[in-house]
């Protein structure tokens, strides 16, 4: 049972391991990303920041959807990382309806705007972001659990 969708370029580390881990209660993260599918650095660093006893699969978008549609990992609680927007609706639009994505950091770049202090993005996400909403899918945006969410709507007009 995917728990949550969570967009954050730094995909995983001790903060979002340890603080979800602690809400959630996940027995497993799939990390869906292009980038760190290649990178085997990352990869060891993210195995290093899982919790212990929770299982690490990390995977290209594709790779990522097949092996959330699997009905073999469906009784394990799952926590889903992503490190792009485009990343998570190519995600929430294959998985089944119903799944909330939560939005944390995302960093500065050229082109993006600030919408939280965390959270920078293009007008072409905020866009997907809102046709996402409009869809059904539950959207907030906070670092750790015990952050007050704020809601896409309040954020972005």
């Amino acid at each position: 049972m995917i728990q949550l969708v969570r967009i954050d370029d730094r995909l995983l580390h001790g903060q979002v391991a340890y603080s979800w881990k602690g809400y959630l209660d996940y027995e497993a993260i799939v990390i869906a990303s292009e980038v760190a599918v290649k990178d085997s650095l990352r990869q060891a660093a993210m195995k290093m920041a899982k919790p212990d006893g929770v299982r690490l699969a990390i995977r290209d978008i594709p790779e990522a959807i097949k092996l959330l549609q699997n009905p073999r990992i469906a009784h394990l609680k799952t926590f889903v990382v992503t490190d792009t927007v485009a990343g998570a609706v190519e995600l929430l639009r294959q998985l089944p309806a119903g799944i909330a994505l939560n939005i944390g950091g995302v960093q500065k770049q050229e082109f993006k705007e600030k919408v939280t202090p965390f959270t920078y993005l293009t007008t072409a996400e905020k866009i997907q972001l809102q046709q996402l909403e409009a869809a059904g899918t539950a959207i907030d945006f906070r670092l750790v659990p015990t952050d007050t969410p704020q809601k896409l709507g309040n954020l972005i007009n």
